[in-house]
């Protein structure tokens, strides 16, 4: 078990920090927090850096109000008791990006760190008491402290406040999950993103940033060339795209009888007592047939 009674020095003034943190946050959970998200964001090329505010004048979300995360671990009720779950507005961040812890004043305390815990122990506030390697810090919580990489690798992350003694500040909303995402937008590391026609984007409920395609292309890394979304079939024919250099309009029309042609457009013979010379055939039965032009063509079938 961690004793930071030994570790480090006991906090002078200590009752007035516990006390003005239970004033802070008797205040402010009376109100509503709602987290600002970012439904749609786009993988930046350089790291990023984000700083959160350890403190709980601000940025607490209750789970009560539904306005922490979709899905997330604040929708849960705790294992010990069904109480709502105050934490820091969870984060999300891509692989590489920076992470900067900047403490409120009042918790500037020897006996003050964080710990990096499992989800389980994250929704109960228990820490873990068999090493201290899982500390973020050193023995003390002051000021600004970035976050060592190693706890930001891919995938969900619990960190928690603990301490030494007195109330539990993980209880009272100081714990923070975060989610690390890596991108699947290059075939190769070299390769321009998205193959230069999409973006890569992640939405707030992913875990990963994909690429979103612009027409007509389409793949996992937008390169491949879908001629199809041209709808070049007419008369209601199948599409379906060609990769092979043979065929030079990248795609092939699978016709319903009478119409026959590359795009569809013609009468097969036995059905053709006329003939379009431009664009569609619409209309045809056995004793009518009709021209459908584009312009600048009109005039009637022969």
């Amino acid at each position: 078990m961690i004793d930071y009674e030994i570790m480090c020095p006991i906090m002078t003034n200590k009752s007035v920090m516990l006390l003005s943190l239970l004033v802070l946050h008797g205040v402010y959970t009376n109100g509503k927090t709602t987290c600002k998200w970012q439904l749609v964001k786009e993988w930046h090329t350089q790291p990023s850096s984000f700083v959160v505010n350890w403190t709980l004048s601000e940025n607490i979300c209750m789970d009560v109000y539904g306005d922490c995360w979709f899905e997330n671990i604040n929708t849960k009720m705790s294992t010990s008791g069904n109480q709502s779950l105050p934490q820091i507005c969870p984060l999300q961040i891509q692989f590489g990006d920076i992470l900067v812890i900047s403490s409120e004043p009042s918790l500037q305390s020897p006996e003050v760190n964080l710990m990096n815990v499992s989800e389980a122990s994250f929704i109960d506030c228990l820490q873990n008491t068999t090493t201290e390697e899982q500390l973020l810090f050193g023995c003390k919580l002051k000021g600004m402290h970035t976050v060592n990489s190693k706890w930001l690798s891919v995938g969900t992350h619990y960190f928690i406040t603990v301490m030494a003694s007195g109330p539990s500040l993980c209880q009272l909303g100081l714990r923070l999950n975060v989610t690390v995402k890596e991108q699947f937008c290059q075939e190769y590391l070299s390769s321009e993103y998205c193959s230069g026609h999409g973006k890569c984007l992640t939405e707030i409920w992913s875990k990963t940033y994909n690429c979103h395609c612009e027409p007509p292309f389409s793949g996992k890394y937008c390169q491949e060339f879908d001629a199809c979304s041209y709808k070049p079939c007419k008369n209601n024919g199948s599409c379906i795209n060609k990769s092979e250099k043979r065929n030079k309009q990248g795609y092939e029309c699978i016709c319903h009888p009478p119409f026959t042609g590359i795009n569809c457009s013609e009468i097969i013979a036995q059905y053709q007592p006329h003939v379009c010379f431009h664009e569609n055939c619409s209309n045809v039965t056995a004793s009518s047939f009709i021209c459908e032009c584009d312009a600048p063509h009109s005039g009637p079938s022969n």
